[in-house]
């Protein structure tokens, strides 16, 4: 394994790229950030979480309900961390699944075939770094979708009729 650094946990920054779940026993996320990587103690879950708490003073749970109701829509939905920052995560597949993986939507340039397979696909990243991840090309699409609308709902001013 290449020099990762190792976290006991981690807070989500403009710098933070993908998160995935990572299957040690003692490290359960692997972070990319655009220049760095890391390992870390927490959950994926775990790391929005806080990071929720910690940028909008509320919990993951939290945004989750605002964003259905903006969306309507119930499920795979994405998280916004700091929406000014277009810092907004989005979910691989359903959270209740072991492997829902987290991808930034201002990071994510294309999508294309993985060498995994069928059920993977790699994102590639604006600082062309690429990453696999367990995702459907149409729920990549859907994903991109909802967090431009989220963008876009949270950016409009409240004074144009």
């Amino acid at each position: 394994m290449k020099n990762i650094r190792k976290l006991n946990n981690y807070i989500i920054t403009e710098n933070t790229m993908v998160i995935k779940h990572f299957g040690e026993s003692t490290y359960k996320s692997w972070i990319y950030e655009r220049h760095t990587e890391y390992l870390c103690q927490q959950t994926p879950e775990e790391i929005l979480d806080e990071s929720c708490k910690r940028k909008g003073i509320t919990t993951y749970d939290g945004r989750k309900k605002a964003v259905a109701d903006v969306l309507r829509s119930k499920t795979k939905l994405p998280i916004p961390i700091e929406i000014n920052s277009h810092s907004i995560f989005m979910p691989t597949t359903m959270k209740q699944r072991d492997r829902c993986d987290w991808f930034s939507y201002q990071y994510a340039l294309d999508i294309k075939p993985s060498a995994k397979g069928d059920f993977f696909k790699t994102i590639v990243l604006t600082n062309r770094k690429e990453v696999d991840l367990e995702i459907t090309v149409s729920t990549y699409k859907k994903q991109m979708q909802h967090a431009g609308s989220l963008i876009g709902y949270f950016n409009k001013k409240d004074d144009i009729s």
